[in-house]
C-alpha cells in the first residue's frame, strides 16, 4: 500500500469535515442504536492523524474510550487525540492492519467500528474480512468518506472522461476496490446480516479551498500519467487548464463520498 503523507490528511481534514456534516442521520441513528450504553468503545481503522475521532468524539453525547487503530507508527504517532473533551476518558493508539482488528477484541469487547477514507484502500478478501467481523460479533459501524469515483467539475472539459476513467483504473490496481469500495462493503455487510445505510458525503470545492484543489488536482493528474504514460500530453495540458481556472476563481469540484451505517438487524 503506497504511504499516506500527514501533510495530506492535514489539507484534507476541513473538507472531510464539512462533507460529514450530510452524515449526521447516520450519526443519530448510531447514537439511538448504542442506548444508555456508556462509556461506549470506538475502534477507528487507519486513524492516520486521528480526523475522524476529532469529528465524531464531539458527535457522540456518550462517555467514550478510542482505540486509534493504523497500520503506519509514524502517523498515529503524529494522530491528536481529542484532548480536553469531556466525554472522552481515553485514546489508545495501537499499530496494526486491518487483519489484526478480529483478535484484538476480546469475548466481552462490543465497540463501534469507524473508518475514514479507508475502504478504497482495501482488497476484496479484506472487505469481506472487516464485513464478518462486523456482522459475526453484530457491532455497530460508522464507515466514513469513501470515494466512489464520482467527480463533478464545472466549467466541463472534454478530457475530463479520460482522467477520471484512467485514475479510477489506477485506483483499482493490484486488486483495490477503489471506487467500487463504498458498493461492495454496502452489499457485503448487507449479505452479512447487518442492516446498512448509505448516505451522501461529498466534497464540495471551490476557490476558497485554492490549496487542496490545486493539491487534488496535481495528484490526479500525477496518478494519470502513472498508469498510462502515453497521456502525458493529454494529461498536462487539462492540468494546465484547470489550474488556469482555478486561479480565476472560475473552477468548482465535486468529489464524490459515501458514509455507510451498518446496525444489527436486532438494533
Amino acid at each position: 500500500m503506497r504511504p499516506i503523507r500527514a501533510s495530506w490528511l492535514t489539507l484534507r481534514r476541513e473538507a472531510d469535515h464539512r462533507a460529514r456534516e450530510h452524515s449526521l442521520p447516520l450519526v443519530d441513528a448510531l447514537v439511538e442504536s448504542l442506548g444508555h450504553r456508556e462509556p461506549v468503545e470506538i475502534v477507528d481503522i487507519g486513524a492516520g492523524t486521528g480526523s475522524n475521532q476529532a469529528w465524531l468524539a464531539p458527535r457522540l453525547p456518550l462517555t467514550q474510550t478510542w482505540t486509534l487503530l493504523d497500520h503506519d507508527a509514524g502517523l498515529i504517532g503524529q494522530a491528536t487525540a481529542a484532548q480536553g473533551h469531556p466525554r472522552v476518558l481515553a485514546t489508545r493508539r495501537v499499530v496494526a492492519g486491518i487483519g489484526q482488528l478480529d483478535e484484538m477484541l476480546d469475548d466481552e469487547s462490543s465497540p463501534v467500528i469507524t473508518c475514514s477514507a479507508v475502504l478504497d484502500l482495501l482488497t476484496l478478501d479484506q472487505a469481506r474480512q472487516l464485513a464478518r467481523v462486523i456482522a459475526s460479533r453484530r457491532l455497530p459501524a460508522l464507515l466514513s468518506l469513501t470515494v466512489t469515483g464520482e467527480v463533478g467539475m464545472s466549467p466541463e472539459d472534454p478530457r475530463d472522461a479520460m482522467v477520471a476513467e484512467t485514475f479510477n483504473a489506477h485506483q483499482r490496481r493490484d486488486g483495490l476496490l477503489g471506487p467500487d469500495a463504498a458498493g461492495t462493503v454496502a452489499e457485503l455487510l448487507r449479505e452479512a446480516g447487518s442492516r446498512v445505510t448509505v448516505g451522501p458525503t461529498d466534497w464540495e470545492l471551490g476557490p476558497e479551498q485554492a490549496p487542496l484543489v490545486e493539491r487534488y488536482l496535481r495528484d490526479r493528474a500525477g496518478v494519470v500519467v502513472e498508469h498510462a504514460p502515453d497521456a502525458e500530453p493529454e494529461a498536462s495540458a487539462w492540468l494546465a487548464e484547470r489550474l488556469a481556472q482555478l486561479e480565476r476563481g472560475e473552477l468548482r469540484v465535486t468529489v464524490g463520498h459515501a458514509d455507510i451505517l451498518a446496525l444489527t438487524e436486532a438494533a
